[in-house]
């Protein structure tokens, strides 16, 4: 098999991390590397020459939202695979157009979802399977961030930015959302710290705080069910200051009478590492051999994660 040949833009941790996974991988070879700077006064003329169907097959985005989405679009119409960071864009009106270039080309668009690759997320969803905890009640998440978004989340608010992977997980355990109430710290769009209600259809309530203000740096997901709870505290590696990664759980325990017994025993485990990277590739190489279908990361769920977040903002404005 021809390796095929991909393009990365970027220079951060996350295109270090994708640039490992596909040195690593015998089916793709990179032709070429772009930094942040190379592409900073690129004209039309300029990525008419990068983006060269003669020598590319795919292209990976690690750049911030507002320069992914057109490089995003002009690969996709030149009938590139792309491969770019969740959220992709800075609006669902940029989602949507990207739906729409990836329709028209044929060509594979997935995001970068890596906390859906997780040791903890995956783990969680293989416990909640077996149905044991019955219905989900409640979601309660917190995604803090000590300062503002930069790097690749840079000119970023922190909702659409750290917040957005959180927004995803939601709608991973959760699913979509019918109703939202939200308010922000300060005046409105002012999105230091956001604190949402959400409601699904069947009625799970998830309360969500995304926060630049949180100075021990905090990551937690809180899955309240009939029977049980489980839990998501922490991510590693790449984010030393959000550790451990912790995944805890527990079943309801009942009296001799038949009562709620509090603080049932639980099982906890940590985990010091995962393959992200390596299977966000493997998923993107299947999709595009036609093996199978974008499980994570497709273009409807990045229009789920950016929507919310909209109607979050949008919430934050008009709720007295």
């Amino acid at each position: 098999m021809t390796p095929l040949r991909f393009a990365v833009f970027g220079k951060n941790g996350l295109a270090a991390a994708r640039c490992h996974a596909l040195a690593a991988c015998d089916d793709t070879i990179i032709v070429k590397t772009f930094s942040r700077e190379d592409i900073a006064h690129y004209s039309d003329d300029d990525w008419d020459a990068a983006l060269d169907t003669e020598t590319l097959d795919a292209v990976v985005f690690a750049l911030e939202p507002a320069i992914a989405v057109s490089a995003s679009i002009s690969a996709l119409k030149k009938g590139l695979h792309v491969f770019s960071e969740l959220p992709g864009g800075q609006s669902v009106e940029d989602i949507v157009n990207l739906r729409e270039a990836e329709r028209d080309s044929g060509a594979i668009l997935k995001f970068g979802c890596g906390l859906r690759h997780h040791g903890s997320v995956r783990e969680a969803q293989a416990v909640i399977a077996d149905g044991a905890f019955g219905k989900l009640l409640t979601a309660r998440a917190i995604y803090g961030h000590a300062g503002a978004p930069s790097g690749h989340f840079a000119n970023t608010s922190i909702l659409k930015g750290h917040g957005i992977q959180m927004l995803d997980l939601l709608h991973l355990f959760c699913g979509p959302f019918e109703s939202v109430k939200a308010m922000s710290s300060g005046q409105p769009n002012d999105e230091a710290n956001v604190f949402a209600l959400l409601r699904t259809a069947d009625g799970a309530i998830a309360q969500l705080h995304s926060s630049s203000t949180s100075w021990r740096q905090t990551f937690r997901l809180e899955l309240g069910f009939e029977r049980g709870y489980v839990w998501l505290d922490g991510h590693l590696p790449g984010l030393e200051g959000y550790g451990p990664e912790m995944l805890i759980h527990a079943t309801l325990s009942k009296s001799e009478r038949g009562e709620p017994v509090a603080n049932p025993d639980e099982t906890i485990r940590e985990f010091t590492q995962h393959s992200t990277a390596k299977e966000e590739l493997t998923e993107f190489l299947d999709a595009i051999a036609g093996r199978a279908p974008l499980g994570h990361g497709n273009s409807h769920q990045a229009f789920d994660a950016i929507n919310i977040a909209e109607r979050i903002c949008a919430a934050c404005e008009t709720w007295a």
